[in-house]
């Protein structure tokens, strides 16, 4: 059962030690090399989808968009490790670790745990975040600009 959850950049990630405990989601851009995830880790769901969210795609970018067989992949993923009984930890990771990566480990407190240190969110992916409620039929708050302490959780009833 996951009780820690993290999100981070792909540079503080890959200098991580592995921790056969920890579940991994990898997000990387479509155009770049997977990323390097060290020896130790427990289940791992690679992704790769542009940082794209509704203001972007309204304003004429393209890329590869997060879709909802990216969504169901997540949803799933969060479903088995949550079951798994010696996976305590989520990380995230995504090239900066800021906005796809905060979504995902948004949501993913949906499904329990806690945040793992303070952060304040700040630019989170919004399409990213609504394509995993749609995915797995939850609605949480939205968390832009918010300061989330260590050991912050989502209660049943903030689903």
């Amino acid at each position: 059962m996951i009780n820690d959850i993290d999100y981070l950049s792909s540079s503080r990630f890959e200098a991580m030690t592995g921790d056969p405990r920890t579940a991994v989601v990898s997000i990387t851009d479509p155009g770049s090399s997977d990323a390097r995830i060290p020896a130790g880790f427990g289940p791992t769901l690679r992704l790769k989808f542009d940082d794209l969210d509704e203001s972007s795609l309204g304003s004429g970018s393209v890329g590869q968009v997060f879709s909802r067989l990216d969504a169901e992949a997540v949803v799933s993923f969060l479903d088995s490790v949550q079951g798994t009984p010696d996976i305590t930890r989520l990380l995230v990771h995504c090239e900066m670790g800021r906005s796809r990566s905060a979504a995902v480990a948004w949501y993913a407190l949906s499904f329990g745990g806690q945040m793992t240190r303070e952060r304040r969110i700040d630019g989170i992916n919004l399409l990213v975040l609504r394509m995993l409620e749609d995915a797995g039929g939850r609605r949480l708050p939205r968390p832009t600009g918010m300061l989330v302490s260590a050991g912050f959780s989502l209660s049943g009833r903030d689903r």
